[in-house]
């Protein structure tokens, strides 16, 4: 009998996570599988209660945010449970990238009959990154995305605001140090994804996969009228990449820096470190549940595993 522990912020979503773990729980029951409700009392407690969870799968309940913390309680563990997700978040990047489906009731079918497959994490300094990480002018547009905003608009607001903000035409000196190469210039943003998906748009990055052991690193040019209107159709049909002056490569370990500017970054939507940041990718220590191509019913996950 598998065990699951479901991990969620009881305030977060319009009618809070209470109420989308309570009916998770009851159907793992009714499945014949234990379930056990832990709920989030203050900001980083699901890194706590991931660590010290005591079951074959760890669920997070929420959006990329909360798989992040999730993931960061996983990796310190030598022997981590499997991570599950039910999506409740706006943008629910992560979830797109693994197909888990966003409703509530498909995304626990995708769970119980799915099977691990390795997922990719980032460490940025001393801090985890599931999806992606933000500096410049993006990071900066981020800022002024309200959670009313996010939930009337959805992963739209993010782009429109960051092309708002681009064509402020603000730009900083970044220096980027790779095993391959160092790059150093200025820049309008620095954006580093370990998915095909961005903003909720999945096909940012074709080529992209969460197991494929790379952080996939843009670097702008310094923004000009034409760069900013060629960003949209670049950006929605996979070809970001090839935007005019931009900058792509794919690496394991990556440093940036700047002589002058002081920035922070933004990492899976959230606030999160300064420069100058050290980021290196772990591969094949967590396991994320997801559904096979040809699911042949509930196989659950069996092994009992301890930190």
């Amino acid at each position: 009998m598998t065990t699951y522990t479901l991990i969620y912020n009881p305030q977060a979503g319009r009618k809070g996570g209470t109420a989308v773990a309570q009916h998770i729980g009851s159907r793992i029951q009714a499945a014949g599988s234990t379930a056990i409700l832990v709920p989030t009392k203050a900001p980083g407690d699901a890194t706590a209660l991931a660590y010290h969870a005591q079951s074959d799968v760890v669920v997070a309940i929420g959006g990329d945010g909360t798989i992040n913390q999730v993931a960061a309680g996983l990796i310190k563990r030598r022997q981590p449970p499997h991570l599950g997700i039910i999506p409740q978040g706006t943008v629910n990047n992560l979830a797109r990238v693994l197909r888990i489906p966003l409703m509530p009731d498909l995304a626990l079918l995708n769970l119980l009959e799915g099977t691990p497959s390795p997922l990719d994490i980032g460490i940025v300094n001393d801090h985890v990154m599931i999806s992606t990480l933000t500096l410049g002018v993006l990071a900066n547009a981020a800022v002024s995305v309200s959670q009313e905003d996010k939930q009337r608009f959805g992963p739209l607001v993010y782009l429109t605001r960051g092309l708002r903000s681009l064509s402020g035409k603000q730009h900083w000196p970044l220096k980027l140090t790779s095993a391959q190469q160092t790059w150093q210039q200025e820049t309008s943003f620095l954006l580093v994804t370990m998915t095909n998906s961005v903003g909720g748009f999945r096909n940012f990055l074709p080529q992209a996969k969460p197991d494929d052991g790379l952080l996939h690193v843009f670097v702008a040019p310094r923004p000009t009228l034409g760069r900013v209107l060629l960003m949209i159709p670049y950006f929605l049909t996979g070809n970001f990449a090839k935007l005019p002056g931009m900058t792509y490569f794919a690496t394991d370990r990556l440093t940036v820096e700047s002589p002058t500017a002081k920035l922070s970054s933004r990492i899976d939507g959230d606030p999160s470190v300064d420069l100058p940041l050290k980021l290196q990718v772990i591969t094949g220590k967590v396991q994320v549940v997801t559904k096979p191509a040809d699911p042949v019913g509930h196989l659950g996950v069996a092994s009992q595993r301890q930190a």
